[in-house]
């Protein structure tokens, strides 16, 4: 048996099927599936990783960028999108007076404005420029009302990236709580927020936290979790990992609706877990549909969605998290107003759809699952999807 600490800080970094597979290839049979168009090298010097758990694009010396936050190294590293090759490296200082340490997150707004987050708190953030000198350094007001005093549970990852507009930093926090304890989804957590750095204060969003649907529902940590992008017209996207429908709200997140997005391949509702052992939870999550992670896509106006499909749930080999990665995915496809376009396939064991971002010329998705036979320390393969 894991220590349940240990396991929920496994699960919220990953923060991260029984069918057969003869008539689910992706790009094949349908106008409607995604379409393999090309693919990307990405080549890795000796003080690269393979891990893009904090990445971002942005344009760089006038090239389209896969900016990558570097944990291993403690550095932010630029990548062209052309040919795959580093182009910048920002390295933090790990001691004396300028040391940057603990990062959690960053946003790259320009080359005069990086910011480096925190890990587990919205304060002492740094802004950096290009050439890595700290210009600035941030610790808001935090509000009195929170769930633990002084405490901000900020997280930007992938899944749910922290946005710089409007000069204020808004963020998404995670629980801090048990999920699986009765009682605990009903509460009145509030998971968005905005630091203002014209009033030098944090504002949490009332209406921001589990959806109504939660409300009775015990369940693992992982499932849930939220994935959230900022879509068109400043619209902020939720996709819950148990809800079958997307959530749009407005910037402030007021006005709500629901999208309903149940994919073809979830057949059972997942089962409520109240104070379940961890083995009980680990074959919850992998023995059950869900859903993982949402994209917004900025040059066709698309959104997608992510899927992972529920499986076997074999207890002599899957006794950890990392066996989630064995689990067949799916992508659903919308167009800007939400209308359905496709649902495409993909085998498990070979790509990491968790990294997955969207780039000018598709969706790239990294060969980096740790089942996949290729796996090479010197490089790391995507594959651009059309999404046209």
């Amino acid at each position: 048996m894991w220590p349940k600490k240990s396991f929920l800080l496994i699960l919220l970094a990953i923060v991260f099927s029984c069918q057969t597979k003869e008539d689910k290839s992706a790009g094949i049979g349908s106008v409607n599936d995604l379409v393999l168009a090309d693919s990307l090298i990405l080549s890795l010097d000796e003080r690269s990783t393979p891990e893009f758990n904090y990445h971002q694009i942005g344009d760089f010396l006038d090239q389209e960028s896969f900016i990558n936050l570097n944990l291993v190294n403690n550095s932010l590293d630029f990548y062209n999108l052309s040919e795959g090759e580093i182009i910048h490296r920002i390295q933090f200082a790990s001691e004396g007076p300028d040391r940057i340490t603990n990062v959690g997150g960053f946003y790259y707004h320009n080359e005069d404005s990086i910011f480096l987050l925190q890990k587990m708190t919205i304060s002492n953030i740094k802004l950096i420029d290009i050439k890595g000198k700290i210009t600035n350094q941030l610790s808001p007001i935090l509000p009195l009302d929170l769930e633990i005093p002084g405490l901000i549970n900020h997280f930007s990852t992938s899944l749910s990236p922290s946005y710089f507009f409007q000069n204020a930093i808004y963020f998404d926090q995670g629980i801090l709580k048990n999920t699986s304890a009765p009682g605990v989804l009903g509460g009145d957590f509030r998971s968005s927020g905005r630091f203002d750095l014209n009033s030098d204060s944090v504002f949490l969003f009332p209406k921001s936290g589990f959806p109504h649907f939660y409300k009775d529902k015990a369940l693992p940590i992982y499932l849930s979790i939220s994935s959230r992008v900022l879509g068109k017209n400043n619209e902020w996207i939720y996709s819950w990992n148990a809800l079958d429908s997307i959530l749009v709200y407005d910037l402030n997140m007021n006005d709500r609706k629901a999208i309903y997005s149940k994919s073809k391949f979830k057949e059972k509702d997942i089962p409520n877990t109240p104070n379940a052992s961890l083995e009980v939870e680990l074959e919850v999550v992998i023995s059950n549909t869900h859903y993982c992670k949402v994209l917004y896509d900025p040059y066709r106006k698309n959104y997608l969605r992510f899927v992972q499909i529920g499986r076997f749930f074999n207890p002599d080999q899957d006794n950890t998290i990392m066996s989630i990665f064995k689990n067949d995915f799916s992508i659903m496809l919308y167009d800007e107003n939400w209308d359905f376009i496709s649902e495409s396939f993909f085998e498990g064991s070979k790509h990491n759809f968790y990294h997955a971002f969207i780039g000018q010329k598709g969706l790239y998705i990294p060969r980096t699952n740790p089942n996949f036979e290729g796996l090479d320390e010197d490089k790391v393969v995507f594959d651009i999807y059309d999404l046209l």
